[in-house]
């Protein structure tokens, strides 16, 4: 890579995570409101010679208005040239099982090619945010197929809105046990719901001996819960834009 500053985003509907590099290595990560800009790191305040422009290398899931709002702050922000990456078909030695590979956010690809490709062993990718994904990939890189499961807010909120009489004040945590009132039969039932899905997968399709990656505000959670070996990793996406960023820059070498 050539000895220079990059910043890496992964941009979803409501925040964007991303991640500043100088000469290859990681100087400083956070979050970013889109619409704002508050939370991108203060360029002047760090202790690197930053070259211009700066790179900016986005993946983005959001809604075209979010996105387009980012590019507008990021512009202000300072001197860069933005480089958008799109799922694909396939990319080092990962094949991706979609028809129309631009259907499929670029967040799930990008997790995909963070967790398998370093050790190149069959993997599962659970994501647990707005929507519950997994994404199953053989050791020789063959995308198996995953599925997207509405998460727990996400879930909830559905049901509230789309019944007359299921109400609740109470902030009731979600467990593993059965509700002795209608905020507890809620939040348990999702709770058994997302577990309930993950752990049927897991049967259904033998995926006990594939290593585990968990991500998203309810992966600790669930990987907590899970009987297979994984491990937490909340920033893949970030780590799946530095491989191709490093991958693109030795070939442009």
């Amino acid at each position: 890579m050539a000895e220079m500053t990059e910043l890496h985003i992964d941009l979803g509907n409501t925040r964007g995570k991303w991640r500043l590099l100088h000469c290859g290595q990681r100087v400083a990560q956070g979050t970013v409101e889109p619409n704002t800009g508050r939370g991108l790191p203060r360029l002047e305040s760090l202790e690197i010679e930053v070259i211009k422009p700066i790179p900016v290398i986005l993946a983005s899931v959001a809604k075209s208005s979010v996105e387009a709002h980012l590019r507008s702050v990021l512009r202000d922000y300072c001197d860069c040239v933005i480089e958008t990456l799109y799922t694909q078909s396939t990319a080092l030695g990962l094949v991706n099982s979609y028809a129309s590979p631009d259907r499929m956010g670029v967040d799930r690809w990008l997790a995909m090619l963070a967790a398998w490709y370093p050790n190149q062993t069959g993997v599962v990718v659970v994501d647990a945010g707005s929507a519950l994904t997994l994404d199953v990939v053989t050791e020789s890189g063959q995308h198996q197929g995953g599925v997207i499961i509405p998460g727990a807010d996400l879930s909830e909120r559905v049901l509230l809105e789309q019944t007359g009489k299921v109400r609740f004040d109470e902030d009731v945590a979600h467990e593993l046990k059965l509700g002795n009132s209608t905020a507890e039969c809620v939040r348990f039932g999702i709770a058994h719901a997302q577990l309930g899905a993950l752990e049927s997968i897991a049967k259904r399709f033998d995926l006990h001996p594939y290593k585990w990656f968990f991500a998203g505000g309810a992966g600790a959670w669930l990987q907590a819960r899970m009987d297979v070996s994984g491990e937490l990793a909340p920033d893949l996406v970030l780590d799946g834009i530095g491989l191709v960023a490093r991958i693109d820059s030795s070939a442009n070498r």
